[in-house]
């Protein structure tokens, strides 16, 4: 925070928690400072922080996409038989040294072999080209 609260004009002096505005002000200096680069920048800063935060073992981090991807599964089977809603979606970890084993593709009823239709894709070929992208 003390490098942000540097962009501002000499003078300022903030003493204590920066207020919204002030906080607005820095992040516009440094907008402007990096206005090529500064979204690059703030992905690597959140990728890092993700890296530095993420802790747990391979088997808790296989726990939570487990407990994650049972949920996700219940809320799009609700969506389907209460509203008639379908859906599909894909998940993977994208840690790549460690999340070789976490990929998941579902589908409602109504979106069954929709990634073999319309991509023409099986779902371990359309997990590998997920993986890829992200």
């Amino acid at each position: 925070m003390e490098r942000e609260l540097g962009r501002l004009p000499k003078g300022e002096q903030i003493t204590g928690t920066p207020t919204a505005d002030i906080r607005k002000r820095c992040f516009s200096l440094f907008k402007a400072q990096y206005k090529d680069t500064y979204s690059t920048i703030l992905e690597t800063w959140k990728e890092a922080k993700e890296l530095e935060n993420m802790g747990g073992t391979l088997a808790q981090r296989q726990q939570l996409f487990d407990k994650s991807k049972k949920n996700l599964n219940h809320t799009f089977t609700a969506l389907s038989k209460a509203h008639g809603f379908e859906g599909a979606y894909l998940l993977a970890g994208r840690v790549v040294n460690q999340d070789g084993g976490l990929g998941h593709v579902f589908m409602t009823p109504g979106a069954e072999k929709f990634f073999v239709t319309r991509c023409r894709a099986s779902e371990d070929e359309i997990i590998g080209h997920f993986k890829a992208h992200i």
